[in-house]
């Protein structure tokens, strides 16, 4: 997860033995609820980036989204 293109979209659900919900993001939750997308530093790829931007029509669907890029 932690190379996927932009931070935002790097989140896991698992769920423990307990059957408690467990969530994972490797760069945090932050910048994911503060309406933000931003390109992976560990994954600078500028065309996949604003590729993904544009056929998930994320600027659209959001439009209060900030983008780090």
């Amino acid at each position: 997860m932690s190379y996927w293109v932009e931070v935002e979209t790097e989140v896991g659900v698992a769920l423990n033995n307990s059957g408690d919900v467990i969530l994972m993001s490797p760069f945090g939750f932050d910048s994911l609820f503060n309406y933000t997308v931003t390109m992976n530093s560990k994954r600078p790829k500028p065309q996949d980036f604003n590729e993904r931007l544009t056929t998930k029509r994320w600027l659209e669907i959001w439009p209060r989204l900030v983008v780090n890029a």
